[in-house]
């Protein structure tokens, strides 16, 4: 009997009595079959020559049997590797070294971070990679054979845990003050073990000072969402953005499910706030105070639970406009039925007015950004001079569920625009959170006749990314069909990660014109790369800590704390909002006559 693995095919199986049966046993996928045939055949081979021809009957009865296990195993992705030692892309969080082989857990499951989100997830090994488009409440299976002989049977579940479903269970139970500090402890450990970036805005002594004072705040019993504000302080105050919790989705179905609330979505505006939507007022209305506070001081105290690059505040303003004032509203202030709104009325007086609390769902908003409904990747031709090239993403997973292809995208579109021999090109990348670094760079260099620098350096707390490692921090070279005309970037505080390191290189380059809102990522770099995820053990708050710091090529500005900041800075009005005029394309072109 021969056994032996092509590398992803595994099995083909020689015997000299199997085909006097009518059967050829070739090409079963992965070790897993394999170790189990090898064991049965020699199980046939031991009795055929001790027994008679009707024991070997039943010999291949039992082979059958095993066979009909094993066919599941043939339609299974089969990855190879040589180490044990295996990295997560789940979603957008990259988690390196996370997963480690274990051939002897029958399947050995990985649970996805955050299972009720639609999603890629890659299983890297050293030398292979799998991935998976995954749906909430399912289970997918494949094998990843360990040095060509151990079979790892995988499972990936977005199926959710116990603990999971016990987070949500705990909203309301309070805990003892043991238990609120060990939960801190552990946060505070794992940030200063594996953040890169802790130090980069505030100093350990401030950070330390801090972090102390909300050690020391827990001192009485408290329910999971009051723990979770010392928390998202601590989160804040490090003003690194891609620092994240599970808090916001917590709080976010807890408020849905079981609380009323503020019932305005406002929209804030520099030191005002006007009715976006809701109930009580019409849309345009100025708020003035919300229960005797006034607009700045509500604002102010809900940016200390909301995460940025720096002293950045344009990324907290947007998710704010974007509906998260209410429910932010009632956590930080607390339980009300009625609320007394004071406004500015028609005529410009002051009045005031009391409006009751109602469920997220009762909140009806017609207002839409139109922007979200757009494509990843898209070229308009505006005029016989102008092209706009909108860029709503640089994340891979999107990009290829809308089945682009990104780098031949670009060269496709800048050779069209070359071809049409056009002027001004307005790069739109509001909106934008980032993704991948290398299309980051890979736009830029459409924009730029000459090398250019992309990343200063890149490390972790432990390692130090060399060249040859990551070949943006080399100098990179422009497109043959690279564009020479007039640069207009649009952003807005979603302008962020990639598409702040993009936004940086272009402005260091003094390759654009930027219009809109300053970038929500930082100027200088960020805190990205991967992620490393803290589930706290006693209120199961989760912790998704960034592993990598960057630097990015860029000369010193004016300001070490903040994003790029835009040449045309542009607030558009309430009206303008309401009626979804879009006043930075409106500038862009403007300028370009």
């Amino acid at each position: 009997m021969v056994c032996y693995s092509d590398g992803l095919r595994g099995c083909t199986y020689s015997h000299s009595l199997y085909p006097a049966f009518g059967y050829s046993f070739a090409g079963y996928h992965g070790f897993l079959c394999c170790r189990k045939f090898s064991g049965l055949f020699f199980l046939f081979e031991t009795i055929s020559k001790q027994t008679g021809i009707a024991m070997k009957y039943l010999a291949f009865l039992a082979m059958n049997l095993l066979f009909v296990q094993c066919d599941y195993a043939q339609s299974l992705p089969v990855v190879q590797a040589n180490s044990k030692n295996v990295s997560v892309r789940d979603g957008q969080v990259f988690q390196k070294g996370v997963w480690n082989l274990s051939p002897e857990v029958k399947p050995d499951v990985y649970q996805a971070l955050e299972p009720m989100v639609e999603k890629r997830i890659t299983f890297y090994t050293d030398i292979d990679s799998v991935s998976f488009d995954v749906t909430p409440g399912k289970t997918y299976d494949f094998l990843i054979v360990l040095n060509k002989k151990d079979t790892c049977y995988t499972r990936i579940s977005t199926i959710r845990t116990a603990s999971q479903t016990a987070l949500d269970s705990k909203a309301d139970k309070l805990m003892e003050p043991t238990l609120l500090q060990q939960d801190f402890k552990v946060f505070r450990e794992s940030l200063e073990k594996h953040h890169a970036g802790i130090y980069t805005y505030r100093s350990k002594q401030v950070l330390d000072r801090f972090m102390d004072s909300c050690y020391l705040a827990l001192n009485r019993p408290m329910t999971t969402l009051e723990f979770g504000k010392p928390i998202l302080q601590v989160i804040s105050a490090l003003q690194d953005g891609h620092t994240r919790s599970n808090l916001p989705a917590l709080l976010m179905k807890h408020y849905t499910d079981n609380e009323k609330v503020f019932p305005i979505h406002p929209y804030f505006m520099k030191n005002k706030a006007y009715v976006l939507c809701g109930e009580g007022l019409p849309a345009g209305t100025e708020i003035i105070q919300i229960d005797g506070r006034t607009i700045p001081e509500i604002r102010d105290k809900i940016y200390t639970y909301l995460p940025s690059d720096g002293s950045i505040t344009a990324n907290k303003r947007q998710r704010l406009n974007d509906g998260a004032f209410p429910i932010f509203y009632h956590w930080v202030y607390g339980n009300q039925e009625r609320f007394e709104v004071q406004y500015k009325g028609q005529n410009g007086t002051i009045e005031t007015i009391k409006i009751g609390a109602v469920g997220t769902k009762n909140i009806v908003c017609a207002y839409e950004k139109q922007r979200n409904n757009t494509k990843a990747l898209q070229l308009i031709w505006l005029n016989a001079s102008t092209a706009l090239l909108q860029v709503r993403t640089f994340d891979e997973s999107r990009i290829e569920r809308e089945k682009i292809d990104f780098g031949g995208f670009l060269d496709s579109a800048f050779t069209a625009i070359n071809k049409r021999k056009i002027k001004n090109l307005i790069i739109d990348v509001r909106d934008n959170g980032g993704g991948a670094d290398d299309y980051g760079a890979l736009l830029y260099s459409y924009l730029s006749q000459k090398p250019f620098r992309y990343f200063l350096s890149k490390a972790s707390n432990t390692h130090t990314v060399k060249l040859d490692e990551n070949p943006l921090l080399g100098p990179q070279k422009p497109q043959p069909n690279s564009f020479k005309g007039q640069v207009s970037i649009l952003t807005n505080g979603y302008s962020f990660s990639t598409t702040a390191d993009f936004c940086a290189t272009a402005r260091h380059n003094k390759r654009a014109t930027f219009i809109g809102e300053e970038t929500g990522g930082g100027y200088y770099g960020n805190t990205s790369g991967g992620r490393t995820e803290v589930v706290l053990p006693n209120s199961q708050i989760v912790v998704q800590i960034p592993l990598y710091k960057y630097l990015n090529a860029v000369r010193k500005a004016e300001h070490s704390d903040r994003g790029i900041i835009p040449d045309y800075e542009v607030f558009a009005s309430i009206e303008d909002i309401l009626q979804q005029k879009d006043v930075e394309l409106a500038l862009a072109l403007g300028l370009m006559r």
